[in-house]
């Protein structure tokens, strides 16, 4: 996007903002942030200050989508970004294996606790996040065909490998050993099965980091339900999909051209997101 169209959007979010958040950042500064949707659930934040001569300064601007549904209640940890007024959220679910890393959406809700109480004070009350995330490229898979007997076995496998994952959080050297040899032949046996078979006829979902940017990941998960929406400014069609990965659900939004394949609830979608999220608090105002 050029300069002269990037300022466009700017002030036209800037006139047309559904949401406006404003919190002290220092002694004659204000952080803003303007919200407008362009759909339902997602549209553009534009974030920046007013100074003491009243005048908004942009910092930067990012397109979000919404999540309606808790992702997850494990303890949330909130870093504060280097170059920029933004907020990071981190959370260590047991369910996935990895830090999950997400850019804070509620950001003047969290600097305002921040500001009142200290990080401590913000970290603690909050109760659970909704995450979802934003894809330019995705495609959709079949689903493996699972008897009742191989469900059984694989709900077993993964209940007993999320209670060693959180002994193992907690320092238990013996979990951290348990893991490490479950892994070990994990490994085998995937490397056994593909002389013979595709990778994705035996991996059923997966959540990696991807790149160097610390929340963007590269996933393959279940489809659990669909929405087609359209961008009212740009008149495209985008597709919500609500995906569980590891068992841990959220929503992904991606541009219908940039999809390969036809979304169904109970087919896979593979792509690369940058994961967003909301961290929610029992008295929580948006």
């Amino acid at each position: 996007m050029t300069s002269v169209g990037l300022q466009t959007l700017i002030n036209e979010v800037l006139a047309s903002a559904e949401y406006r958040g404003y919190t002290t950042n220092g002694e004659d500064t204000l952080l803003a942030e303007f919200r407008m949707d362009v759909g339902p659930d997602f549209g553009v934040s534009v974030v920046g200050e007013f100074g003491g001569d009243d005048k908004f300064r942009y910092e930067y601007c990012y397109p979000y989508v919404m999540a309606g549904e808790v992702s997850t209640t494990q303890k949330i940890t909130v870093e504060p970004r280097i170059r920029e007024e933004a907020f990071a959220g981190v959370c260590e679910d047991a369910r996935i294996g990895v830090t999950l890393i997400f850019h804070l959406q509620n950001l003047i809700e969290y600097s305002k606790r921040f500001s009142s109480g200290g990080n401590e004070m913000a970290e603690d009350t909050i109760t659970g996040c909704r995450l979802a995330a934003l894809s330019d490229e995705g495609t959709i898979l079949m689903p493996l065909q699972k008897t009742d007997p191989i469900l059984s076995r694989s709900n077993s496998f993964t209940d007993q490998r999320n209670a060693l994952m959180k002994k193992a959080i907690d320092g238990d050297d013996n979990a951290m050993q348990s893991i490490a040899m479950e892994d070990m032949d994990l490994y085998a046996s995937v490397n056994k099965h593909l002389e013979t078979q595709d990778v994705y006829s035996i991996v059923d979902n997966y959540f990696m980091p991807y790149g160097v940017e610390c929340d963007m990941y590269n996933i393959m998960g279940d489809i659990l339900r669909v929405r087609k929406v359209q961008n009212k400014v740009t008149e495209e069609t985008l597709v919500q999909l609500q995906v569980s990965c590891n068992d841990i659900p959220f929503t992904v939004q991606i541009n219908e051209k940039d999809l390969y394949g036809e979304p169904m609830p109970g087919r896979r979608f593979k792509g690369v997101i940058w994961m967003q999220g909301t961290v929610d608090y029992p008295d929580a105002q948006v």
